[in-house]
């Protein structure tokens, strides 16, 4: 491997890794954000009075966030720094709130970026949200699902990305028949989604309608 193939990869890996410390930070925070505004609504005058105008540099702010991924992933990617974020994790985890949002987000990265806690196995297309309109999504798992008429049911939890922030989206339960397995990666799943179908396979197939069914059951497509 020479040495631009070896700075790619060293990059690529630094990245990813500040990604998922700084990615589900900033989701927590940005929740919990929401809350604290929402209940000090009336303090906002008194703000503005003290603070003064508020000026946005957007390329400084671009910066700023590029640096502290790069940064965030260095450090965590070294022994000290995986035991300092150990320790950091365990402090956010002891916060109501923010630990439940914070761990979900963060499983939820991981299942994008992480190879071996990748937990989307497949890319699928189902119908949503309206009957002939389509949407590309991930299977999650199965669940089963017990109804008031003592009727139980398999359904697939599919997560369906929005553009361009494949983070954030919407799970959904289908019936078995209703997902439609595509013959592409999850990176060209990742890409159709985050560019808005710009970036997409000239040809898209559909795989025979039983084999989703059967990975499943094998546990292919589980957590």
């Amino acid at each position: 491997m020479n040495f631009r193939d070896e700075f790619k990869k060293t990059f690529k890996t630094r990245f990813i890794s500040g990604i998922l410390v700084i990615v589900p930070l900033f989701v927590a925070i940005a929740v919990l954000k929401f809350v604290v505004l929402t209940i000090d609504e009336f303090l906002k005058p008194y703000l503005v009075t003290i603070l003064g105008k508020e000026y946005t540099f957007p390329l400084i702010g671009f910066l700023v966030t590029f640096c502290l991924i790069i940064l965030a992933g260095v450090l965590t990617t070294g022994v000290f720094g995986k035991k300092l974020l150990g320790f950091w994790e365990q402090l956010l985890l002891k916060i109501p709130l923010f630990s439940t949002v914070y761990s979900a987000s963060k499983q939820l990265l991981e299942g994008f970026a992480v190879p071996e806690k990748r937990t989307f196995e497949k890319v699928v297309m189902v119908e949503y949200p309206r009957k002939g309109a389509y949407a590309i999504g991930f299977v999650v798992n199965r669940i089963k699902v017990h109804f008031p008429n003592d009727s139980t049911k398999e359904l697939i939890s599919v997560f369906i990305p929005t553009t361009p922030t494949p983070f954030a989206g919407v799970a959904i339960l289908f019936p078995a028949a209703d997902v439609k397995e595509l013959n592409i990666s999850i990176e060209d799943g990742l890409k159709f989604v985050v560019s808005g179908s710009l970036s997409s396979p000239r040809e898209m197939t559909i795989r025979e309608s039983e084999s989703i069914i059967r990975q499943i059951e094998h546990g292919s497509a589980e957590i």
